[in-house]
């Protein structure tokens, strides 16, 4: 140590000049070196990692470049590592290099499942810049105790985590016990990876593994936003974090007749569009063929609604849809607001019809003009065509909706003019207006 010390300062006293070599394969070594940030490894380099000596660098932002394996605390390895890049030239610029010369570790969460997979989504991953947003960032329904899966456990949300050094010790921490973190989607026994005060012991990561799937779930009776970091196992240092939010809406897409979600969603079926772009902006959405809501709005989209409400504590409902799945967007409200009572505390903030039909039949014709009972915000597109172009199929204003006072006719429009009933839900237009208008009515 003393011997360090003293090529410290004589170094910097010295003022010893050679000549910078460039050095091509460094990487982030090099650049974590470069602790000032003047793309060189030098003598003011030198000087501040000495003076960094014995810190934690969480704890010292200046000398969150000084540790450079990445351990946690700006020691003689630091020292040893720095040495070889003495006045050596960097083209990088220092990042914030908490570990950066450690263990890569890159957490990804994906959005939420429905029944035994993802469909009708693709498996959707939450992109990085998103991750650690409250409201972009991954979304997690609460698991109840009376929760009902029919189709298997759905609630937990999978989690990859990609290190670049096989077999990596690392653990997880979690700002709050709403977490659980299994090793098996359906929650297999002794699956479950325990937290002594809300930090993991080793992740199950085998010698020769580069990666681990997890599954986090959210077991507390409440809402809230909730961190999971991962870090080496000897240190605190954050490699990568997540910021859950609990779900506290639920969205319900419901095409037209014989609209049925799909993967890759039909180019040309409107309402599935808009609910796969809701989906991957953090929603909690639920997409159907309209069949399934019978004339008196039961089925398995009032299913799914009920227990959201009742088991997860969600009390934002949306509904949209186009055409027959305009009618049972009313049919279904209706019965939502009929139920209330046993249901528990819930608001329907947003409804919305693309040329609403009524759905008492698979052969109903009938113009769906009735505002869905209750609904707080209630869009409406239609247009009026004629028999020879639509058969008939027309939606038409209803009273006291948006845009005011009683919804959009597309044909009045540049873009919507001669419009038919079947392609008035495919409009970019109509599909904007949908998302731009959902968004500050719902929570996520």
């Amino acid at each position: 140590m003393r011997r360090l010390v003293l090529i410290a300062m004589a170094l910097v006293g010295g003022g010893i000049a050679r000549p910078a070599i460039s050095l091509a394969d460094c990487g982030p070594l090099l650049a974590c070196g470069d602790i000032n940030g003047d793309v060189l490894a030098d003598l003011a380099d030198y000087a501040d990692l000495f003076g960094c000596l014995g810190q934690a660098p969480e704890f010292a932002p200046a000398c969150s470049c000084a540790d450079l394996d990445g351990s946690g605390l700006i020691d003689l390895r630091d020292f040893a590592l720095f040495a070889p890049l003495f006045e050596k030239t960097s083209d990088e610029v220092p990042p914030n290099c908490t570990g950066a010369v450690g263990t890569l570790a890159d957490l990804t969460a994906y959005r939420p499942q429905h029944g035994s997979g993802y469909a009708p989504f693709p498996r959707t991953a939450v992109s990085e810049a998103a991750e650690d947003s409250p409201t972009l960032g991954p979304g997690i329904r609460i698991n109840g105790p009376g929760d009902s899966d029919p189709s298997g456990e759905d609630d937990l949300i999978e989690v990859e985590l990609v290190i670049d050094q096989p077999g990596a010790e690392l653990a997880l921490r979690r700002s709050q016990d709403s977490l659980e973190i299994w090793t098996t989607r359906d929650k297999q026994p002794g699956t479950q990876i325990a937290f002594a005060a809300d930090r993991t012991d080793a992740l199950p990561i085998g010698p020769a593994d580069m990666s681990i799937t997890l599954w986090v779930e959210w077991t507390s009776l409440f809402h809230g936003l909730a961190e999971l970091q991962v870090e080496p196992l000897g240190s605190s240092l954050v490699k990568d974090v997540l910021v859950f939010h609990s779900f506290e809406g639920i969205v319900l897409a419901l095409g037209g007749e014989d609209q049925v979600p799909s993967i890759p969603v039909d180019s040309n079926h409107g309402t599935f569009l808009v609910g796969v772009v809701l989906y991957g902006q953090g929603y909690d959405v639920h997409m159907f063929d309209e069949d399934i809501v019978a004339a008196d709005g039961s089925g398995v989209a009032y299913d799914a609604a009920a227990d959201a409400i009742q088991n997860r504590l969600v009390e934002e409902v949306a509904i949209f849809g186009y055409s027959h799945g305009g009618g049972s967007t009313y049919d279904l409200a209706d019965r939502l607001d009929l139920f209330r009572a046993s249901l528990g505390i819930f608001t329907i903030t947003y409804t919305s019809y693309v040329d609403s039909v009524s759905n008492n039949s698979d052969l109903d014709v009938g113009m769906e003009l009735r505002r869905p009972p209750s609904t707080a915000y209630h869009l409406n597109h239609y247009q009026h065509g004629s028999f020879f172009q639509d058969l008939g199929l027309d939606g038409g204003p209803v009273t006291n909706s948006n845009p005011p006072p009683s919804g959009l006719d597309v044909e009045t429009t540049a873009w919507g003019a001669s419009s038919t009933h079947f392609e008035v839900d495919d409009f970019i237009q109509v599909r904007d207006m949908l998302e731009t208008t959902l968004i500050p009515q719902v929570t996520r």
